[in-house]
């Protein structure tokens, strides 16, 4: 039987250590599971391209990150790993009011590679699906107690 997860604890862990450019994205933890992981990321203008729908890269990056969180349900957060490839299908532009809600699903965990797939709506319209592979890379990630620039 696979231990629980603390949902809450690692919201909480998510907004106190989530790095810089996720921040500007203002994306949000919602839930997390062994090999699954839901984030939001809030319609603004901060995030639209010229159309007023939101930037593909803008989608992309929150495909990145919720798999990452996905992966580090399997892993462990301090795991160092690197995106190896991403492919991001857009489906329909994300226009406003909804938030947008990526839903990642780790298909397969290995010793090297993990790969798994990305769901992201704007309300209940499918707009993005990505596939990822990230290595699962030798060592682990300096401290994750400070930030990026105060690391020696």
């Amino acid at each position: 039987m696979k231990p629980q997860i603390d949902v809450e604890a690692a919201k909480r862990t998510w907004d106190k250590e989530r790095a810089n450019f996720v921040h500007a994205l203002d994306l949000k933890l919602e839930d997390v599971g062994h090999g699954s992981a839901r984030m939001r990321m809030p319609f603004g203008a901060t995030v639209t391209n010229g159309t007023g729908a939101i930037h593909g890269g803008a989608i992309v990056s929150l495909c990145d990150t919720a798999f990452y969180v996905a992966l580090a349900s399997l892993y462990g957060r301090d795991q160092n790993t690197a995106t190896a490839a991403l492919t991001c299908n857009f489906l329909a532009p994300a226009r406003p009011p909804h938030d947008l809600i990526a839903d990642a699903i780790v298909l397969k965990s290995g010793r090297r590679i993990c790969y798994g797939e990305v769901h992201v709506r704007s309300g209940d319209k499918l707009v993005a699906h990505a596939t990822l592979n990230f290595a699962i890379l030798p060592g682990l990630w300096p401290d994750h107690s400070a930030p990026a620039g105060d690391k020696a």
